[in-house]
């Protein structure tokens, strides 16, 4: 297996990597994809609905590699097939540690609470605060827990220390 390492510059750049490991389905896809190249239908099939999720969080964090795998039948379609190479990280950031507690607070948070949360952030954003400061000070989060919130959500878009809503992307 090669030895890749994910360059990780930011501590919220953590979020989607952690989220990741956080449950046994993201894991074991995570653990596939090093080892194979599988269809969306394959991994599917396999792992089930959760998949999807799976591979967008997988997306989301820039460890996913994409290429077109070409039907055994001249008459099929191409399909995608994905793959992960990462092995590793490297962090190159100085945080403090009430940053870093706050980063696994959003991670591990409840779905429930998650989702508020991501909504309330939403509404924001569509009343025209896009900012992380802005967003921060009319709900009375840290600007750390914002960003992380927008790094963890599919529904959420972070640039810089703006916060957009997601498009709709094909895997």
């Amino acid at each position: 297996m090669v030895r890749r390492a994910k360059l990780v510059n930011d501590i919220v750049e953590l979020v989607p990597i952690l989220q990741l490991f956080s449950t046994n389905l993201y894991r074991n896809v995570y653990e596939t994809l090093l080892s194979e190249w599988l269809t969306f239908n394959e991994l599917k099939e396999r792992f089930g609905e959760g998949a999807e999720e799976a591979l967008k969080i997988l997306k989301h964090a820039g460890m996913l590699e994409v290429k077109w795998r070409m039907p055994s039948d001249p008459a099929g379609k191409p399909e995608k097939e994905y793959h992960v190479s990462y092995t590793h990280i490297s962090a190159n950031f100085y945080s403090p540690l009430k940053d870093l507690n706050k980063i696994l607070e959003v991670v591990f948070m409840p779905e429930d609470e998650f989702e508020e949360l991501v909504q309330k952030i939403i509404n924001e954003v569509k009343a025209g605060r896009m900012s992380v400061q802005h967003i921060s000070k009319s709900l009375g989060l840290d600007p750390i827990t914002i960003r992380a919130v927008a790094k963890k959500s599919l529904k959420l878009h972070l640039k810089g220390q703006l916060v957009e809503l997601a498009k709709e992307e094909e895997l």
